[in-house]
């Protein structure tokens, strides 16, 4: 594989949240055991970033993603906004995939592209 990972397995928390620059735009991992999920980094309300302080993109219980500017709650496994202005909307996914312990861009099947 020549695509270059976006992280390792090893350097996310478990629970955690990572920021991610990915091709020039604000994105972040979320983990959960072996599971991780990326998402670009605005809130579907204000369009704001979700965190304040670096990294920081998960509630106290580190149980939902959430919005520091005004505390919507996301879920972590599909971005569905579950309390706060925006219920019912979804964060923006960035499909990835885990390949020897490491975070890559998912590719597009047709042309090999990464996106």
């Amino acid at each position: 594989m020549s695509a270059k990972p976006l992280c390792h397995m090893a350097e996310l928390p478990n629970p955690g949240s990572r920021e991610l620059n990915i091709t020039g735009e604000s994105c972040f991992v979320v983990r959960r055991g072996q599971a991780v999920f990326v998402y670009q980094n605005h809130c579907p309300h204000t369009g704001a970033p979700l965190n304040l302080m670096p990294d920081r993109f998960l509630d106290y219980d580190q149980q939902y993603i959430q919005c520091s500017t005004h505390g919507a709650l996301f879920e972590m496994d599909s971005g569905r906004c579950v309390a706060g202005p925006c219920a019912g909307q979804y964060l923006d996914m960035v499909p990835c995939r885990i390949e020897n312990g490491a975070l890559y861009l998912k590719e597009d099947k047709a042309t090999g592209d990464a996106g």
